[in-house]
């Protein structure tokens, strides 16, 4: 694996270096940020092509002795939603042609994130004769199984094409690779499972610790990091806490919630603790950056994520590098990113009564809470962005030497 790479990252729809927990930025944003740098530790080059929008603008060296770097492209009016994207990914796709090869230093292997860029991807594949690995991050249709009616029929047909095109599918833990086997019928052989890591130099039990939130009066300090939108439900903690102000408790969890306004405008954590009359419970702040985020999970006692569905749950894993049990929904790759019953405690449902009832045992047994402390670290000590790199150019080196017999993109009828 001596010979050097050019990784082509695609993520049209949001920078790799935008704030995670605001706009479209997450967990993928982290994802692919992680992996470009433990990349260009192995010294390949990384060009990491996106959107050019109202907060992306001139091309950003990342590291100069491989040249690599994040580029904007001008593909569209610069403030546009996610949603009217979709017919721009061959004018994206056409304009990485016209742009990769002032840059790239090393046979092109083609990484798009999630299916806007998947898109983009197998159409540049055609011309470039490059290999396209594929990850979705979320899969639309796992989304509507959850939640019905969240994606329309046109992201879910457009992401069986993607799998049915591109060389290899990664998924993050084997639940997710089930997933797109079931919804989108891509050959088993094609989906390599590939764990996403955590940045242990900053996720770490030892580090300084901050609680953000109102003077813990209560009995639990419980963290929410993170979108304010209905998938990743941040309502569920505040209706939970009207169930347990109901039910006759006088000192409340105490709840923090760190993010931004993602999507639906109309959606509002901080108006519905108010209208509940749990608002002297919760706080909000902004997103903020990786070192403060872990010193707030220190500061916790518990890390909530109350999504309808993750594809792995990077929080989740932050967590409990940094000592802080998690409290989950039992959904997608969160059942491999907590160990149930042991670093942290898996919910079956998002019914507010069902997380009420957890969040009781937790405040009548805090030592057996934790007591999940030193089995988090241990958990997510399993999980490293060097490895998951490793493995990355295991299988991108093996789609670049398949690729010079097949002619790039997989063609399948």
């Amino acid at each position: 694996m001596d010979e050097k790479l050019t990784i082509v990252m695609i993520s049209m729809h949001t920078s790799p270096l935008a704030q995670p927990g605001q706009g479209d930025a997450g967990g993928m944003n982290v994802y692919i940020r992680n992996l470009t740098d433990a990349l260009v530790r192995a010294g390949h080059q990384v060009l990491a092509f996106t959107r050019k929008t109202l907060r992306t603008g001139d091309t950003v060296i990342l590291d100069e002795g491989t040249q690599s770097k994040v580029i904007p492209l001008p593909v569209g009016q610069l403030k546009l939603q996610k949603g009217a994207l979709a017919e721009l990914t061959e004018e994206f796709a056409e304009k990485l042609l016209s742009t990769v090869g002032d840059h790239a230093r090393h046979p092109i292997v083609l990484h798009s994130h999630y299916w806007l860029s998947g898109l983009a991807a197998i159409h540049a594949a055609t011309r470039l004769g490059s290999p396209v690995i594929h990850t979705m991050h979320t899969l639309g249709a796992a989304k509507n199984e959850s939640a019905p009616g969240t994606e329309p029929a046109y992201r879910l047909e457009r992401e069986a094409y993607i799998s049915a095109k591109a060389n290899v599918v990664t998924a993050n833990t084997v639940v997710e690779k089930h997933e797109l086997i079931a919804h989108t019928g891509v050959l088993p052989g094609r989906v390599e499972v590939v764990h996403p890591g955590v940045d242990h130099r900053i996720f770490n039990s030892t580090g300084p610790r901050h609680w953000p939130g109102r003077t813990a009066v209560g009995p639990l300090r419980v963290l929410f990091a993170g979108r304010f939108q209905r998938f990743k439900g941040p309502h569920v903690l505040v209706r939970a806490l009207a169930v347990l102000r109901d039910r006759g408790h006088r000192n409340l969890p105490v709840v923090h919630f760190t993010g931004a306004v993602s999507g639906s405008e109309e959606y509002d954590p901080r108006a519905q603790a108010h209208l509940l009359g749990v608002a002297q419970s919760c706080s909000f702040s902004a997103p903020v950056a990786p070192a403060v985020l872990a010193s707030y999970m220190r500061g916790a006692d518990v890390v909530a994520v109350p999504s309808v569905a993750e594809s792995f749950g990077l929080v989740a894993v932050e967590a409990q590098a940094c000592g802080t049990p998690v409290l989950a929904h039992r959904a997608g790759g969160l059942s491999t990113a907590v160990s149930h019953g042991v670093s942290g405690c898996l919910v079956d449902s998002l019914d507010p009564r069902e997380w009420a009832d957890v969040l009781e045992t937790i405040m009548a047994e805090p030592t057996t809470w934790q007591a999940r402390s030193i089995a988090g670290i241990q958990h997510a000590a399993g999980f490293s962005w060097t490895a998951m790199a490793q493995r990355m150019l295991e299988i991108y080196t093996s789609a670049s030497r398949s690729s010079e017999t097949t002619g790039g993109a997989t063609r399948h009828g």
